[in-house]
């Protein structure tokens, strides 16, 4: 059965330079982190250089190419690969390598790549299973010694969030955490102990933004404010693993973390993570 993918309408939103922000895109030091890991790869030529980037996302594949390594970025969509790709300072580049393949069913030759990268990418499947079969594909194609690095939501521990939406909102009305974050704690957070399941990680997207629907009918959000956060509307479930599960869940594929770096402009930072691994 295909799996359930992201149902963000994302392409033409995302696909835009002015919406490439963080926390939607990655931050200057997020790309530097995985510019390091490219280097990294380059340096040793006992790893394959070449570059497997789950996704279309622009600012991996640059980094790939800046580090002279060939970049395989492998989406569902061609409309995002297309919108994706006129954003890349590296547009054209003969090294951008280009495929339209679900993730789980890519074939690689064993010890392809020297480093696989991924910007929330395991968050668009809705199971721990499509999860696990999706590392399992990047442990057999990245060489020993390589990387995995990725940009994840995750819920770290002793996590606590605002008790009252009137609070959360009157935060953000009055500029006391930015936009980012109200979305972030209103989206994933504050509904979390309704929507949540604990044994499978599940998140239930779509009821989520039918209480969001509540409180915009309640008068308790705006007009302007409702119509920004369905901006990212979607009615799938989503996986959101909590960090010390995540981090199994990688190492149990045969690779060790070997990094996490937080940035902090924002709140929402809080549960972004970046993590390298690395194959052993």
């Amino acid at each position: 059965m295909q799996h359930k993918t992201q149902g963000w309408e994302i392409a033409e939103k995302r696909g835009k330079r002015k919406n490439r922000i963080p926390p939607f895109a990655p931050s200057k030091n997020e790309i530097t982190f995985y510019q390091k890991y490219n280097n990294k790869v380059a340096k040793d030529k006992n790893l394959p250089q070449r570059a497997l980037i789950l996704g279309a996302t622009p600012e991996l594949r640059d980094c790939a190419i800046k580090s002279e390594l060939e970049s395989y970025a492998v989406d569902i969509s061609q409309e995002m690969m297309d919108k994706f790709s006129l954003l890349m300072k590296y547009h054209n580049h003969p090294l951008d390598k280009r495929i339209i393949q679900d993730w789980l069913k890519i074939k690689f030759p064993k010890d392809y790549f020297g480093i696989a990268m991924g910007d929330g990418s395991l968050i668009n499947f809705a199971t721990r299973k499509e999860n696990n079969t999706c590392i399992k594909v990047c442990a057999k194609t990245i060489k020993r010694g390589g990387y995995l690095i990725l940009r994840q939501v995750v819920y770290p521990q002793n996590l606590q969030s605002y008790k009252s939406a009137e609070r959360l909102i009157n935060d953000y009305r009055n500029k006391k955490i930015s936009w980012e974050d109200f979305f972030m704690e209103l989206r994933i957070v504050f509904y979390k102990d309704k929507l949540y399941n604990k044994k499978t990680f599940q998140f239930n997207a779509g009821k989520s933004f039918k209480m969001i629907d509540k409180l915009f009918e309640n008068k308790i959000l705006t007009k302007k404010e409702y119509e920004k956060i369905n901006t990212f509307r979607n009615n799938i479930t989503n996986i959101f693993y909590p960090e010390n599960n995540f981090i199994k869940m990688i190492e149990s594929k045969g690779f060790k973390l070997t990094a996490k770096f937080h940035d902090k402009p924002h709140r929402f930072f809080k549960y972004l993570y970046m993590m390298a691994f690395r194959k052993t």
